[in-house]
């Protein structure tokens, strides 16, 4: 693709996600709904006045990088340390029931082992950024409620790295034999890197090389935008690092941002870190990596494949319900409330299509399959603030006799940035 071409693609794509996300938003949906669809009528879907090329897959590489790094620097390690019991549990049930539901489900319809395992995933995957989102437009981002759905939210991000990590090493569909040698190796990389990252903590953790020490050091730098510099070359290292550990560079950018995040700089340099990095994530390689995925839907092979689609939406909905329903009954919360945290740990979006993406890439899902499992999470993102909002009026009334919700809403008088998730917002 020449210069000239790429730009203009670039061009058109950016325009047309910022044109249908602000429209969205304006209706009360998250920016990315728009943004795929600007894709899909792009694309060869609809209007086909663009198509996937090499260097649009070189710049949605290297958009899933920055998405999957900003992730990481949005959580905290102190905040999944201190968080509770319910929060633990709704994480780990609302993770293990859709993606064993979604694997056994994925297998009846006669897809291998590698891709009902992947799918099973990325049914499994609670999106941060559509959870506060909802929160948020319901006023009850710092209430019970939202400080559990966000917490579950950032355990089940990391749970969902760590399998993925695992299905990577899989033997896949096409091996006619089980090479024990090979896996061994396979295992003792990994195991090295995951090793070499825990060393990394630990010698920070007793050295003291947090924000205290590091702080001084790059307020002594002359040089403009040091941090960020040195920042990213930390982030790229470690996906290097993961990359010839026989996992993913996504892997290695999700935990360079958890580790180099809040807790290693400074509280001002990391928030000017992060307001650079979030504006070029979200102004720049966002918008395009997620034209470039409803570029690859496919609407033909869709429509041949609506029984599966259906049957995997299902499980999508009703096994997160169902899951997050029994955590919170458990750890005591009232049945409304309870159904209230199942409905909102259904949204999906930024890191299950990110994930989807790469195992389309790499050859585990077919162009059918992606496309079944991006409708899933754009269904379940739009779906989720409708199905949630009936039990979140009713949990909030029997809390309080004077509701809030409309009055807090109504109080957030610029638009929520969808993938406005920073620390502060998470606390």
């Amino acid at each position: 693709m020449q210069i000239e071409n790429l730009l203009l693609t670039i061009a058109l794509s950016l325009a047309s996600a910022r044109i249908l996300g602000e429209l969205f938003r304006r209706i009360k949906q998250p920016a990315l709904v728009g943004e795929l669809l600007a894709g899909v009528i792009l694309g060869p879907s609809l209007l086909a006045i663009l198509e996937p090329g090499d260097s649009m897959t070189i710049l949605s590489n290297v958009a899933v990088f920055f998405l999957i790094f900003m992730a990481g620097l949005e959580l905290k390690l102190s905040e999944i340390r201190k968080s509770s019991k319910p929060a633990f549990l709704l994480a780990i049930v609302g993770f293990t029931i859709p993606f064993v539901t979604g694997y056994y489900v994925s297998s009846l319809f006669g897809l291998g082992q590698i891709q009902s395992l992947f799918v099973g995933l990325l049914l499994s995957i609670t999106a941060i950024p559509v959870s506060s989102m909802i929160l948020m437009e319901f006023g009850i981002l710092k209430s019970k409620i939202g400080t559990t759905v966000i917490t579950a939210a950032l355990i089940n991000d990391i749970m969902a790295m760590i399998v993925f990590s695992l299905i990577l090493i899989y033997p896949s569909n096409s091996q006619t034999s089980f090479d024990y040698t090979e896996v061994g190796l396979m295992g003792a990389k990994i195991t090295i890197f995951f090793a070499v990252l825990a060393m990394v903590v630990f010698v920070m953790k007793k050295t003291n090389v947090t924000s205290e020490k590091v702080e001084p050091l790059i307020q002594k730098l002359k040089t403009k935008e040091a941090s960020i510099g040195i920042l990213l070359s930390l982030g790229i290292s470690i996906a290097l690092f993961a990359h010839y550990s026989n996992l993913h560079f996504i892997i290695g950018a999700f935990f360079a941002g958890l580790i180099f995040g809040s807790n290693f700089w400074g509280e001002k340099t990391h928030h000017h870190n992060s307001k650079l990095i979030s504006g070029i994530t979200y102004g720049f390689f966002a918008p395009l990596f997620f034209v470039f995925i409803g570029m690859e839907f496919d609407l033909k092979s869709l429509t041949n494949s609506i029984p599966l689609l259906l049957a995997l939406l299902s499980v999508a909905v009703v096994t997160k319900i169902v899951g997050g329903f029994l955590a919170a009954r458990i750890t005591r919360f009232s049945n409304t409330e309870s159904l209230a945290i199942g409905c909102l740990m259904n949204g999906r979006g930024m890191v299950e299509m990110a994930i989807a993406s790469i195992g389309y890439s790499m050859g585990l899902i077919d162009s059918t399959l992606f496309s079944v499992v991006i409708a899933i999470g754009f269904l379940t993102t739009i779906i989720t603030p409708i199905i949630a909002k009936p039990f979140i009026y009713r949990a909030t009334s029997q809390r309080s006799p004077y509701p809030k919700i409309k009055q807090n809403a109504s109080e957030l008088k610029t638009p929520i940035n969808y993938f406005d998730v920073t620390p502060n917002n998470l606390t």
